[in-house]
C-alpha cells in the first residue's frame, strides 16, 4: 500500500544544499561515463577491437574489485583522501593517454588499469552524504530515487558528449578531459563532507570498533543487501547478449538499440514511480517484492524473446532496477553503521558491475549452446534465489522502523561548530 499525498521530489529538493549535492553527483558521474568510453575508442583506433576489449575489461575490473577498499580508505582518512586519490587517478589517465599509440600496447593498458584502481569513490560517498543530509526517511527515499534517475540519464548523455567531442578532437584528448572532471567533482564532494557533522561515534566501544573493521560483505545484512544487486547486474549483463540475439531472430540486429533504450526507460519509470510514494511495508518486504519483480520480468522475457514484443519484456525487466538500488541504499542507511555507508555503497556499485560482467560472459557462452529463452529462464531462476536471500534479511526492531523514527532537525551544511571530528567520505 502507498500514500500518494505525501511530499515527494519537491520537498526533498527543498532541503538546504540538496540541489548542490545533486549537481555534484552529475559532475562526478560524467567521468564514469566518459573515461571507459574514451578508453575503448582510443585503444580501438590504435590497436584494434581485440586489444580494446582487453583494455576496457581491465579498466572496469580495476575500478570494481578494489572499490569497497578505496571507499573504506577514504572514510578512514577523511575528505582530503578523496582529492588525493582523484589527483593520482588523473595523472595516471593522462600518462595512459600519452602512451596510447606505442608499439607495446601492454604499457598503456597497465597504466589504464592502475588509474582505474585509484578511481575515487565519488558516487558511494555521495550516497552516504544523502543519508546524513536527510534524516527524514521519506525525503531520503525520494532523493535516492531522483539521484538514481539522474544517474541513468547521465550515463546516457556521457557517450553522446564523448562522441561529439571526438568529432572535434582525438579520443585521447577526450580521455584526458573526462579524467580531469574528477578534480572539480572531488573538490565539491570534499567541501560538502567537511561541512557535515562526523559520521563516527566517538563513544563507540572497542568491540563495536572491531565489528566495524570486518568486511561488510561477511555480515548477514551485508550479504542480504548486496546479493540482489549482484543478481540485478547479472540480468543486465545477460541482456547485452539476449537482446541482439533476440533481435536477430525477428528482424535486424541494429534494432536492438531500441530494446536497450527500453531497459533504461523502465528503470527511469520504475524509479520515479517508487520514489514519490510513502510505502507502509517494511524495507525488507519491499526489497523482496522488487527482486521478485525481476523474476517476473525475466520470465516474461523468456516467453517473448523470439517475437517483436521483446522490447516490452525488456522494459518490464528494467522496471524494478532503480527501485532495487533505492531500497538497497535505504537498507544501508537503516542497517549499516553511518561511518561505513560509503564502503557499503561501494559494495553495491562493485557488485552490480561484477555481476554485469559475469552475466555478459556466462550468458554469451550459454547462448552459443542454447538460445535467448533459456538464458532468460536461467536469469529468472537466479533472481528467484536472490528474492529468497532478500526475504531472509533479519527483521528490524520496532524502534528502528521508518514509521517509528521521528523527524529530526536537518543539518546546516555551513555549521561546523561543536566537538565533532573531521567528517569522512
Amino acid at each position: 500500500m502507498s500514500d500518494t499525498t505525501t511530499p515527494g521530489y519537491r520537498a526533498a529538493l527543498a532541503v538546504p544544499k540538496a540541489k548542490q549535492v545533486l549537481a555534484i553527483g552529475v559532475l562526478s558521474r560524467l567521468p564514469s561515463g566518459l573515461v571507459p568510453f574514451s578508453v575503448l575508442i582510443s585503444f580501438t583506433q590504435h590497436y584494434g577491437i581485440g586489444i580494446a576489449g582487453l583494455a576496457s575489461g581491465a579498466l572496469l575490473l580495476a575500478i570494481a574489485i578494489p572499490g569497497p577498499a578505496r571507499a573504506r580508505w577514504c572514510s578512514t582518512h577523511g575528505p582530503a583522501a578523496v582529492l588525493l586519490m582523484a589527483a593520482a587517478s588523473v595523472l595516471l589517465f593522462t600518462a595512459a593517454a600519452s602512451t596510447i599509440g606505442l608499439e607495446l600496447w601492454q604499457i598503456p593498458l597497465a597504466i589504464t588499469a592502475g588509474a582505474g584502481a585509484l578511481f575515487p569513490p565519488l558516487t558511494p560517498s555521495l550516497r552516504a552524504v544523502w543519508s546524513r543530509l536527510m534524516p527524514d526517511k521519506q525525503r531520503l527515499q525520494s532523493v535516492h530515487a531522483l539521484d538514481s534517475t539522474v544517474e541513468e540519464l547521465t550515463f546516457v548523455v556521457a557517450p553522446l558528449l564523448g562522441t561529439a567531442a571526438m568529432a572535434l578532437t582525438g579520443a585521447r584528448w577526450v580521455l584526458v578531459a573526462g579524467a580531469l572532471l574528477l578534480l572539480p567533482a572531488a573538490a565539491g564532494l570534499s567541501g560538502v563532507l567537511r561541512a557535515l557533522p562526523a559520521a563516527d561515534d566517538p563513544t563507540a566501544s572497542t568491540s563495536e570498533t572491531k565489528t566495524r573493521r570486518r568486511s561488510i560483505i561477511r555480515s548477514r545484512d551485508g550479504q542480504g543487501i548486496t546479493v540482489p544487486v549482484i543478481v540485478l547486474g547479472l540480468c543486465g549483463g545477460g541482456l547485452t547478449v539476449i537482446i541482439p540475439a533476440a533481435s536477430a531472430d525477428f528482424g535486424n540486429v541494429i534494432s536492438s538499440g531500441y530494446s536497450f533504450a527500453a531497459f533504461s526507460l523502465g528503470g527511469v519509470v520504475g524509479g520515479l514511480a517508487y520514489g514519490r510514494r510513502k510505502w507502509t511495508a517494511t524495507l525488507r518486504l519491499r526489497y523482496s517484492a522488487a527482486t521478485a519483480g525481476l523474476v517476473v520480468g525475466a520470465l516474461l522475457l523468456a516467453a517473448l524473446s523470439a517475437s517483436p514484443l521483446t522490447i516490452l519484456a525488456v522494459f518490464c525487466v528494467g522496471l524494478p532496477m532503480t527501485p532495487i538500488f533505492v531500497i538497497a541504499y535505504l537498507l544501508v542507511d537503516e542497517r549499516i553503521d553511518a561511518s561505513r555507508h560509503a564502503e557499503a555503497n561501494a559494495w553495491l556499485g562493485s557488485g552490480y558491475n561484477l555481476g554485469s560482467a559475469s552475466g555478459a560472459a556466462l550468458g554469451g557462452q550459454l547462448l552459443a549452446f542454447t538460445g535467448p529463452r533459456l538464458v532468460a529462464a536461467v536469469l529468472a531462476g537466479v533472481a528467484a534465489i536472490a528474492t529468497l536471500i532478500a526475504h531472509r534479511l533479519p527483521d528490524n526492531p520496532p524502534s528502528d522502523s521508518e514509521e517509528a523514527e521521528p523527524e529530526r532537525p536537518l543539518p546546516e551544511l555551513g555549521d561546523t561548530s561543536g566537538d565533532a571530528a573531521q567528517p569522512s567520505c
